[in-house]
């Protein structure tokens, strides 16, 4: 039977999975529910029910198995929205389908983004690329509507997403739940909020054609800015 660890499966069947796979997850586990500076690899060898010198073996460091726990979220999140379009419709939310399958995931990705850091920089380009691979699918699905430049939607997009999770206590001051602490049925009322912006234009259309317009715009040059010190104008002679 499956191997349970904190309330969620491992991805095996028939017997328990291997020294990495527990250490693996473990890590994400510990990390998400403590974050990474108050997590030694010795916790991490503890809960995975091995011993420290393994999770060297396999992962050389703890910026090895960092980054390891990156690549495995990465990938979860990826295969998560490509079955959502391959079933023929997107999530309502991707924090919100990662509430639901896959809690451990979204708490760990909560504590990446606060820590920030090169290896969160990491870890959002490529949930950049890979978002911009299913969003195309969706396109071509008639799911989703194309845009004049994909790869910013995608930024705003997945900015937009995790960026409510640092917002959380005040999500939850004004509208009464919490997407990172509450549970994924009590979320109606930040849903219907978010699926309003995504499927209704909030401003009037001719003023966002105006912006549209302007934002294609060239940069104008500002000659004064650029002249050379000597060949600006000193004013009238006297």
């Amino acid at each position: 039977m499956a191997y349970q660890y904190h309330g969620h499966d491992w991805d095996v069947t028939g017997k328990e999975p291997g020294g990495s796979a527990r250490i693996l997850a473990a890590a994400i586990d510990l990390y998400g529910r403590h974050g990474f500076d108050h997590v030694t690899l010795k916790d991490i060898a503890a809960a995975a029910g091995v011993s420290p010198p393994l999770v060297i073996h396999h992962f050389g460091s703890s910026a090895g198995l960092r980054d390891a726990c990156d690549r495995h979220v990465a990938d979860s999140v990826n295969r998560t929205k490509k079955d959502s379009v391959r079933r023929g419709h997107l999530p309502t939310n991707l924090v919100l389908e990662m509430m639901r399958e896959r809690r451990h995931l979204l708490l760990y990705v909560f504590r990446a983004f606060a820590a920030g850091g090169e290896a969160t920089d990491h870890l959002f380009d490529q949930m950049v690329e890979d978002a911009m691979a299913y969003i195309a699918e969706a396109e071509e699905l008639g799911l989703a509507h194309p845009s004049a430049d994909p790869h910013r939607r995608t930024v705003i997009l997945l900015a937009q997403s995790f960026g409510a999770l640092l917002l959380h206590r005040q999500i939850k001051r004004h509208l009464g739940i919490d997407p990172v602490d509450g549970q994924p049925e009590d979320l109606a009322p930040y849903m219907s909020a978010l699926m309003e912006l995504y499927t209704q234009p909030l401003l009037n259309a001719d003023v966002y054609a105006n912006l549209v317009s302007m934002d294609a715009q060239p940069d104008q040059p500002d000659h004064d800015t650029h002249q050379h010190p000597d060949t600006r104008s000193e004013g009238p002679s006297s």
